[in-house]
């Protein structure tokens, strides 16, 4: 597996998870101005708190690489048991290709952790503030996945869609079960006969549900009780970019620029 995070989590509890070091965004512009000024009356009144806003492209960030994290300490375990699943499926050499060296099942078993994280996202955000986040989500899980192209975020969603069918995550019966239901689907396993038992197997699924269910750490939870979201106003944005341009040094010359990036290989993540 390609995937390492940022920081650790130690524990599977929000109270217990502890978090790399993310920086807090420093107000600028008007906003910044008022921050400041109230900072002596804020003191007077004995709530000289730090301000630990972080701004949402950044938490997003750290985000994915702790979902990469994640993914990389469990997705063997998850192939272990899908491998062992389709090894008992009488399947010919074109059902077999089917399967495995069309789909980068590693990317999906990714796009399923992100869904379920970001599922659990939207009870603890406003529904504003939960778009804002799974706009930048969207931005951001492809390149997470190392992907050119939108497969990854577009199965985020589609998943998302069936955990969240008829009501939210935590009221929802067994959520892992439809991320793996919706991953199976994805690969095909419906369309070859000898694999079409796998979706009404309740067994596997709940062993395929298992790494998800106590493997993937619940980041926003956690995060939401030591961090406040922050978006920049085009103010500040405005701010950053003459800021990046006046700081930016020039690219260096051809001799020494590195050569191409060697294109990402696909790799069968389940082998027969």
């Amino acid at each position: 597996m390609r995937r390492f995070g940022w920081g650790t989590f130690v524990a599977e509890t929000a109270t217990d998870q502890a978090f790399a070091p993310i920086p807090t965004r420093k107000k600028r512009g008007l906003a910044g101005l008022a921050w400041r000024l109230s900072l002596p009356v804020r003191r007077l009144l004995g709530s000289d708190d730090i301000d630990n806003s972080v701004e949402a492209q950044l938490a997003v960030s750290y985000f994915l690489n702790e979902m990469n994290a994640a993914a990389a300490r469990t997705y063997p375990t998850w192939s272990r048991l899908l491998d062992s699943a389709f090894s008992e499926c009488a399947l010919n050499f074109d059902e077999r290709r089917a399967l495995f060296d069309v789909h980068p099942i590693d990317d999906y078993y990714f796009a399923g952790v992100v869904a379920l994280e970001c599922a659990r996202m939207r009870g603890f955000y406003n529904v504003l503030e939960a778009s804002e986040i799974l706009g930048e989500v969207g931005e951001q899980v492809d390149d997470a996945a190392g992907r050119q192209d939108r497969i990854v975020s577009d199965l985020v969603f589609y998943i998302m869609g069936k955990v969240e069918l008829g009501s939210g995550v935590d009221r929802m019966k067994a959520p892992h079960d439809k991320v793996v239901k919706a991953i199976l689907h994805h690969i095909g396993v419906d369309k070859v006969e000898s694999t079409r038992v796998l979706l009404r197997d309740k067994a596997l699924r709940h062993q395929l549900g298992e790494p998800l269910a106590v493997g993937i750490p619940q980041w926003w939870k956690a995060f939401q009780t030591q961090f406040r979201l922050y978006w920049p106003t085009p103010e500040e944005r405005a701010a950053d970019a003459q800021s990046e341009e006046q700081t930016a040094t020039p690219p260096p010359p051809a001799s020494e620029a590195s050569g191409p990036m060697r294109g990402r290989r696909r790799r069968r993540a389940v082998a027969l």
